[in-house]
C-alpha cells in the first residue's frame, strides 16, 4: 500500500473519530427523536408529490414549497449536525445549512433553478442581536433572480428578514461540506462545555421556531 495514501486513511479516521466525538453529547441527547410528519408530509419525496399536487408554477410553486419547509422543521437545531438536508428535514429539525439545502433539493425536483449562497455575518431584522453568518438560496425563475430563505414565517421570494452585511458568496457543496464541519467544531465544544460544567446550552443551539 501506499504509504502516502496510508498516512491521508490514518488521518481520515482520527478525524472522523474526533468528530464523531465531538457530537456524541448531541446524539445521546436526542437519540429518541422521532420523524415529524404534517399534511401527509414526512420525506423530500412527500414534499415533492405535495407541491406537485397543488398545480402551481412560478414564484407561486416557490413560495408553497418554501413554507412547507419553514412549517416542517419546527426546531431551529445546531444539534443534529450529521443529519443530511433530506434526514433533517424528515425529523422537522435543523440550521440553515440543513433547512435551506433541504429546500434546494426539494426546488430542484420541482425543476426550478437554485443556488446556494452564503455570508459570514447577516443583520437579522427582528434578532438584532444575532451576529453569526447565514446560508440561503437564489433561485431564479423565468430569467428573474430573488433571494429565498425558509428561516421565517413571514418571508417570501425576494424578501427575506434578514440583511447580509459580510460579502455574498456562492458555494457548492464542497464548500458547504467545510462550513458545516466548522459548525460541528464549534457546536460540539459547546455540547462538552454545558456537560462537562452541568450549565445549559445557549438557547439558539435549540429552540421551538414560531410558525406564524
Amino acid at each position: 500500500m501506499d504509504t502516502k495514501a496510508a498516512r491521508w486513511g490514518v488521518w481520515l479516521l482520527v478525524a472522523g473519530a474526533g468528530y464523531g466525538l465531538l457530537l456524541l453529547p448531541a446524539w445521546r441527547a436526542l437519540s429518541g427523536r422521532a420523524p415529524h410528519r404534517i399534511d401527509d408530509v414526512e420525506t423530500l419525496d412527500d414534499a415533492v408529490e405535495f407541491c406537485l399536487r397543488a398545480g402551481l408554477s412560478g414564484w407561486a410553486l416557490v413560495t408553497h414549497a418554501q413554507r412547507l419547509v419553514h412549517r416542517k422543521f419546527v426546531y431551529y437545531s445546531c444539534r443534529n449536525l450529521w443529519d443530511t438536508p433530506a434526514q433533517a428535514f424528515r425529523y422537522g429539525m435543523g440550521y440553515c445549512t440543513q433547512y435551506n439545502l433541504a429546500l434546494q433539493q426539494l426546488l430542484d425536483r420541482l425543476g426550478i433553478e437554485t443556488q446556494a449562497v452564503t455570508s459570514f455575518q447577516v443583520r437579522v431584522h427582528d434578532n438584532l442581536a444575532w451576529s453569526m453568518g447565514h446560508t440561503w438560496l437564489r433561485v431564479t425563475v423565468q430569467g428573474e433572480v430573488r433571494d429565498v430563505c425558509a428561516g421565517h414565517a413571514d418571508n417570501l421570494p425576494g424578501q427575506v428578514n434578514f440583511t447580509p452585511v459580510a460579502p455574498v458568496l456562492r458555494v457548492n457543496t464542497a464548500a458547504l461540506f467545510l462550513l458545516h464541519l466548522g459548525m460541528i467544531f464549534f457546536c460540539g465544544y459547546l455540547e462538552w462545555r454545558a456537560l462537562l460544567t452541568r450549565q445549559p446550552l445557549p438557547a439558539w443551539m435549540f429552540e421551538e421556531r414560531p410558525t406564524g
